[in-house]
């Protein structure tokens, strides 16, 4: 049942899984060669960039043998392919299968396509290192049933990498509505974006939104859901991290929570104290593996050690961490550092070199600013982790 013109959820049990299968595949069918040219765009637009958050969290430096669950047209499994890993990518849409093939071919990688019910997979279990999932889990009838089948097909040491969002949960939760009625003003939903302009076959999205009212997750806040299920079937060590550029944050009774249009939820299977889990956390490197690493470390850091050179000291990390609030001339932040406003021109001028920090005029008075506060916030979660992990904070932070 549909959400009543006054925004009042009357809920149902979902429709049937098999029904929801059928009309997906269905839908999914017609969509396939749009979404191939999505898909395309996508990679070229840096496709990997999901990539390099999971990389935060998993090592993905090592070969690993990977399994990509409801793979769509392939992003996942070529991405990862093309870095040296074992893939086996998964769907329930032949059709859809059928293009990701031709990409897979197109970019030139070896990729084992398997057609199957993702939810209760065919695949050897406890053999694969790595389970991948993209923008599928959304549209799942048993989105916890199949964290539990994906679970089972990780080795002792294996690990899940979950990227997803809350597509329509604007279907039945006022707070998120609110958020997609503001971009659908901007023009920056899901409909008139990237998946528009690759609409090759005109295909009508109110069939999936049609289908999405009687999906699980249309209904649930993400991705606290996603945690609780994994913890649930018994993953640990999980990660959250969200990669919307701009924070959407609700208030709920345990306080102000943030809810992304999409997000990334690593997990690890539970560590077995043993000296093969010491084996594992410590492996030896192959030469194999030597020759990955050190291509992928060739002439890649010059301008990222120009960057942490330039965050080397702590008032400039202060100065980067002031500056997320907003605009500040050099009196404001000279303030907040407690520095010499001469210290601070100085200080403001290398992380400016650095393409850090940029300045306006506004008037006769010369204001700071980030150049990119999005990634100025990554560091600092970094260093937040960086100094949880070495102890160096105090219980009381």
């Amino acid at each position: 049942m549909k959400p009543s013109s006054s925004g009042v959820v009357h809920k149902q049990d979902p429709a049937s899984g098999s029904d929801i299968k059928k009309r997906t595949i269905d839908y999914w069918t017609i969509r396939a060669r749009g979404y191939k040219e999505a898909t395309r765009v996508t990679m070229e637009r840096g496709g990997a960039d999901a990539l390099r958050i999971i990389g935060r969290f998993i090592n993905l430096n090592r070969q690993l043998k990977v399994a990509d669950m409801g793979t769509g047209a392939g992003l996942m499994a070529i991405t990862l392919a093309q870095q040296g890993h074992e893939v086996t990518a998964m769907d329930n849409c032949e059709r859809m299968l059928e293009v990701a093939k031709e990409s897979a071919e197109e970019a030139g990688v070896k990729i084992d396509f398997v057609l199957g019910d993702i939810e209760d997979p065919p695949l050897a279990k406890k053999t694969f290192d790595l389970v991948v999932s993209r923008s599928t889990v959304w549209g799942l009838p048993n989105p916890k049933k199949a964290y539990s089948a994906w679970k089972e097909l990780l080795k002792p040491d294996g690990e899940m990498a979950i990227i997803d969002g809350n597509y329509y949960l604007d279907l039945y939760d006022d707070d998120y509505r609110r958020r997609m009625d503001y971009l659908r003003k901007l023009k920056e939903d899901r409909d008139s974006g990237l998946h528009a302009q690759t609409n090759v076959d005109n295909v009508d999205f109110d069939i999936i939104r049609d289908i999405a009212y009687d999906l699980p997750l249309s209904r649930e806040r993400r991705p606290a859901w996603d945690v609780a299920a994994l913890m649930s079937v018994g993953m640990t060590n999980i990660h959250v991290k969200s990669l919307d550029r701009e924070p959407y944050c609700v208030l709920t009774e345990n306080g102000i929570t943030e809810l992304p249009s999409m997000f990334v939820v690593c997990a690890k299977m539970p560590i077995d104290e043993s000296p093969y889990m010491d084996a594992v956390n410590y492996p030896m490197i192959d030469n194999e593996s030597l020759v990955r690493i050190a291509e992928s470390a060739s002439g890649k850091y010059a301008d990222v050690a120009t960057v942490f050179k330039a965050l080397g000291d702590s008032n400039r990390m202060k100065i980067v961490a002031a500056l997320l609030s907003g605009r500040m001339n050099v009196q404001q932040i000279s303030y907040i550092t407690g520095s010499s406003q001469s210290l601070t021109s100085h200080n403001l001028n290398t992380l400016r070199k650095a393409g850090l920090v940029r300045m306006e005029r506004s008037g006769r008075e010369v204001l700071y600013h980030l150049a990119d506060p999005y990634r100025i916030q990554i560091v600092i979660e970094m260093c937040e982790i960086l100094l949880e992990r070495s102890g160096s904070r105090t219980d009381d932070g």
